[in-house]
């Protein structure tokens, strides 16, 4: 599907007016770390991958008196200024059901996600209400004027029925039927639903505004910003393809923290994107090399975290190797 603008005349539903959020969280752009990723798998959890094709922004610490810490997720938020980052299907319904409704009492269960060849997203589940009711909604994606976005309800069946028309006829919406919790980063607007990535999100959170959102295959792909950030303007080394890279203020890993940071983390497979999981970082770490470089600098190159296995035995402490 191509990329919707707000103001486009083919899709008046993205001009819509759409409930404002509260504001989010407080954070503070003392000393940020400058960030440049490049084709890197971020994990969220185990089951919820963020593809990045390219961002650059900052991580921005959450409380005044304490730097971005890798082992503390909650201790930062990254701001985004301009990028490109997909999700899959499968992340989207693991996100859905595993955190945004892992609650009691949410309205919907048993979601899965999938997209259409026609470009749209296609979501099929229950309903909960005194009888469980199945559903599917087929809608379009775009972008929200404060950078969300909206899934725009093209079709809905409850049961196997169509439903929209009666929904009209008898001024019934979806709102009416479904209750979001507040804070989940969902709101029900008419028979849309408008998504906040900030919000929607397992720590470490985000920052930013979404100003193009579009489906390819089976995967969201989400435009920050300015856009897809051009090429290498942080990263000083342009041989590496699959990167994460740290500039400026004070960043904690482990024991140690770095002033003035310069840490540069590289896939040592370039062959794929790099697989990064902020839960087993340090066994990355171990499993990789580090070299300082002439400007205090330290290059990191470590194995993709699905590269990894663990092998435990009582008493012992787990060691990642390579499978």
């Amino acid at each position: 599907m191509a990329s919707a603008s707000p103001e486009a005349p083919s899709a008046p539903w993205l001009a819509a007016p759409e409930p404002s959020p509260p504001p989010l969280p407080a954070v503070s752009d003392r000393s940020p770390v400058r960030v440049e990723m490049k084709n890197v798998n971020l994990h969220m959890t185990d089951r919820v991958v963020l593809r990045i094709h390219s961002v650059r922004g900052a991580l921005l610490r959450t409380a005044r008196n304490r730097p971005p810490v890798f082992d503390d997720k909650e201790s930062f938020v990254m701001r985004i200024d301009a990028g490109e980052i997909a999700m899959s299907t499968a992340s989207l319904t693991a996100l859905m059901n595993d955190y945004v409704l892992n609650y009691r009492k949410a309205p919907i269960k048993e979601l899965e996600i999938t997209t259409t060849p026609e470009g749209q997203l296609r979501q099929e589940g229950v309903l909960d209400k005194a009888v469980d009711i199945p559903f599917k909604v087929k809608a379009e994606l775009g972008p929200t004027p404060d950078g969300r976005i909206r899934v725009h309800a093209k079709s809905i069946k409850a049961a196997g029925v169509p439903v929209k028309g009666l929904m009209g006829l008898l001024g019934i919406e979806m709102d009416d039927m479904v209750k979001i919790q507040a804070g989940r980063g969902i709101v029900v607007d008419g028979n849309d639903f408008i998504l906040d990535p900030q919000r929607m999100l397992p720590p470490p959170r985000i920052r930013g505004k979404v100003t193009s959102v579009r489906i390819e295959g089976e995967q969201v792909i989400q435009v920050f910003g300015s856009g897809p950030a051009p090429g290498r303007q942080l990263f000083p080394y342009p041989r590496y393809r699959n990167y994460m890279y740290f500039r400026g203020g004070n960043l904690r890993f482990g024991k140690l923290t770095m002033a003035d940071a310069d840490l540069a983390l590289i896939d040592q497979d370039p062959k794929d994107p790099f697989d990064f999981n902020l839960d087993r970082y340090n066994d990355q770490l171990v499993a990789g090399y580090s070299k300082n470089t002439p400007s205090h600098g330290l290059k990191t190159f470590m194995p993709d975290a699905n590269d990894l296995t663990v092998r435990t035995a009582r008493g012992a402490t787990a060691r990642p190797t390579l499978r």
